[in-house]
């Protein structure tokens, strides 16, 4: 049981990471095609701020809702795998 634990919670970390960096350059050429280079530059200073906003942007301005799914999507999916992996429940 402990490895099957350890599976999910290594498959939740994978997602988690992978996920999040094609997200955040996903992020950032929705930031360069919208605002240009200075908006690239500012946006990967606001990193925060490029995670959570570029998707709906992109969502609502081109009607394109992938990046809004694989950001919020994957962190759901790697939460539910670090729930299965949790060894306190």
């Amino acid at each position: 049981m402990n490895d099957i634990r350890k599976f999910f919670t290594g498959l939740g970390m994978a997602v988690y990471i992978l996920a999040g960096i094609i997200g955040f350059i996903l992020c950032l050429s929705i930031i360069t095609k919208a605002a240009g280079f200075w908006g690239l530059v500012a946006a990967f200073f606001l990193a925060p701020v490029t995670f959570l906003a570029a998707p709906f942007y992109a969502g609502f301005a081109w009607h394109n809702w992938w990046p809004l799914a694989l950001n919020y999507g994957a962190v759901v999916i790697a939460g539910i795998c670090f729930y299965l992996g949790d060894e306190n429940r």
